[in-house]
């Protein structure tokens, strides 16, 4: 949406005035890029592209990384506020709201990137490296957003500087050109960047959080050698570790996820209070008015392992019929599972989940109610009950087991499948949520290990918005995107409710349509395949 801004502002401010007064509180530019709190100011705004994990209260709500998996094969999404279903469905066109949401906001955060790399330098900051610091913040973010709108979209238009009418008609660059911007950018921002900041700063880009993205860069675009390195890079920090809880009556994993282990060395890059209202979007509707946004499906349901290590699937007919009936029998699965999804029948403070009863606040297919019978349990904290809508819970973006989990990714895929690494740190992630080792017997091909780290990534980080990029990267979108819906056991039929029916066309859908204003605008603009 840079042209259609552009010539909005245009229209109502003259060139001028475009150029002149785009800050955060609408003054003239040398009224502004004065003082060290202006900087502060405007690179908090750069800051603003930054996605949260359930909704805040702003106009980008498609930026919700939990809800974004509702665009994959965990979750079920269903609001009011926006439509991740039209690509499930496969109703999604250029003009649907989330392609054109996504396009405009990034392009907006990254067009306030260049306008504070292009005036910083007036302000007077008493510590020459602070101001260059904060240049390097800007320049990182800029770089990240252009990858979050690569992972959309394809390659996009790159902007380094601000446009000018003059030139509105930008061309989307080729994939490796694209890559190669934003790896070089964060590359540069690092250079600059400290290794870490004290904990009231510490949602800042450093210098680790630089090589974790261009990790999940060179991830995305397959380059696994890069990818290792990367990761690597990040976990030669040393600042970074899996968290423990100190609570012993709280699990090392759920503690994670509630305010008990809101500050922790595992997070790297995170948005500050962007879980606040994580109860509100998430919780069981008979809390109070919580709306069950988004539910788990079965598909994740059936994902996790028993205690033992033993997929549902391996156990034979009779015993998986069990678990699908009765998903937390014995209390036998992943203590992943229990600390990331409830089920019917599970009491959860001091209520009883119960989406089939017809008179139940938390019946099944309601508005505000669960979709499938299951809601996401994870960063849903007591503490929150009275308070729905304005916690304090972090959401992290990136955090280091999912470093760990590129890191084993790539040595698989590179052919190093055997390499020690590759069961020392799935072992750590699997230990500190209470599950065996990596059964080495089962597990010796890449392909099997392959199929193993893929499972363990989808559990370990399930809803946290990575599923969606997993499967536009592995190109699975055809095998787990199309077809039936399943839900929780229905108990008065003994089958799994049906939800939908999804469509994914792979010649299509592993990328969004440009959204036809900015083709409308931009006559070198492309549309993609079949959109």
């Amino acid at each position: 949406m840079l042209l259609q801004c552009l010539a909005m502002l245009l229209v109502h401010t003259g060139c001028s005035d475009f150029l002149d007064r785009d800050n955060p509180i609408a003054t003239t530019d040398d009224k502004w890029w004065n003082l060290e709190s202006d900087l502060r100011a405007s690179l908090e705004d750069v800051y603003s592209g930054v996605p949260p994990g359930v909704i805040v209260y702003n106009d980008f709500y498609s930026n919700a990384r939990v809800h974004l998996s509702g665009a994959s094969d965990e979750s079920v999404f269903r609001a009011n506020y926006t439509d991740f279903e039209v690509f499930t469905l496969g109703t999604a066109t250029s003009s649907s709201g989330i392609p054109l949401q996504q396009y405009r906001n990034k392009y907006k955060t990254i067009r306030n990137a260049c306008r504070f790399l292009e005036n910083y330098s007036k302000a007077y900051v008493q510590d020459p490296a602070l101001k260059e610091r904060y240049a390097a913040e800007a320049r990182a973010l800029r770089a990240w957003y252009h990858y979050e709108l690569f992972a959309y979209f394809g390659p996009v238009p790159i902007v380094d500087h601000s446009f000018t009418p003059t030139e509105q008609y930008a061309e989307r660059p080729t994939q490796e050109k694209m890559v190669s911007f934003i790896v070089s950018e964060l590359e540069a921002a690092a250079a600059v960047l400290p290794v870490k900041y004290p904990d009231s700063e510490a949602y800042r880009i450093n210098k680790a959080i630089c090589y974790a993205m261009q990790c999940q860069v060179y991830m995305f675009v397959n380059d696994y050698a890069n990818a290792a390195a990367k990761a690597r890079q990040v976990m030669d920090q040393n600042i970074y570790e899996l968290y423990h809880s100190s609570d012993p009556n709280v699990g090392n994993y759920p503690a994670l996820f509630t305010y008990t282990g809101v500050v922790n060395k595992e997070r790297i890059f995170f948005y500050r209070t962007g879980q606040r209202q994580a109860f509100l979007r998430l919780g069981p509707k008979s809390f109070g008015g919580a709306n069950s946004t988004t539910s788990p499906t079965a598909a994740i349901v059936n994902t996790y392992e028993t205690k033992q290590g033993k997929t549902i699937q391996e156990l034979g007919a009779d015993s998986m019929a069990i678990y699908i009936k009765n998903p937390n029998f014995n209390d036998n699965r992943d203590p992943r599972f229990k600390a990331s999804i409830l089920v019917p029948g599970e009491m959860f403070l001091g209520k009883k989940m119960d989406p089939f009863t017809t008179t139940s606040v938390d019946l099944i297919g309601q508005t505000q109610s669960t979709q499938t019978g299951f809601w996401i349990k994870k960063w849903l904290d007591s503490r929150d009950i009275s308070n729905q809508a304005d916690g304090q819970l972090d959401f992290f973006i990136i955090r280091y087991a999912e470093i760990l989990l590129n890191y084993v990714e790539a040595l698989v895929e590179t052919g190093k499948w055997q390499d020690p690494d590759v069961t020392k740190y799935l072992n750590m992630i699997r230990k500190r949520a209470g599950m065996p080792d990596v059964d080495v017997k089962k597990y010796n091909t890449q392909e099997k290990m392959r199929e193993f780290v893929r499972r363990e990534r989808q559990v370990e980080l399930a809803f946290e918005g990575q599923r969606f990029y997993d499967i536009r990267r592995w190109k699975i979108g055809e095998k787990v995107l199309n077809g039936t819906v399943y839900g929780a056991v229905d108990p008065a039929t003994g089958k799994p409710v049906v939800v939908e029916q999804r469509k994914f066309n792979p010649g299509r859908d592993y990328v969004w349509p440009i959204p036809l204003t900015e083709l409308n605008a931009n006559r070198n603009m492309r549309q993609n395949p079949n959109w």
